[in-house]
């Protein structure tokens, strides 16, 4: 679990920033405001908590011989699509939030994954 709190710290740091250029960018559109705010954050949130429960679900997999391991995953894949069809659904219906700012930060992981890995430092 080291590996990924060290990673869901990285994660984090490289969160920040994107948030703060998407509240920009949707505000330059017009669609700035506490609910655009609110929806980000919330967003992040869930995103971080996926990416969480993806290490957690790692983990505990390589603890089992690799059919088990193999079935702990998929499982573990399968609830995080069915929370994340749910989030984007109340996203979408609930008045209370802005679905696009919603739903944005679930790609933020991906964004820092990747340009941290094209960026990466020698030796690293």
């Amino acid at each position: 679990m080291e590996i990924v709190r060290q990673e869901a710290g990285r994660l984090t740091r490289g969160m920040v920033p994107l948030l703060l250029i998407a509240f920009g960018a949707l505000t330059l559109f017009g669609y700035g405001g506490v609910r655009t705010a609110v929806s980000l954050l919330l967003g992040a949130a869930y995103a971080m908590g996926l990416f969480w429960m993806i290490g957690k679900n790692a983990v505990k997999a390589v603890h089992f011989p690799p059919e088990t391991g193999k079935r702990i995953v998929q499982r573990g894949f399968l609830i995080r699509y069915v929370l994340t069809g749910a989030v984007v659904f109340l996203a979408i219906k609930s008045p209370f939030l802005n679905p696009l700012a919603a739903v944005l930060p679930l790609f933020f992981p991906k964004i820092i994954l990747l340009t941290s890995s094209v960026f990466q430092k020698k030796g690293g």
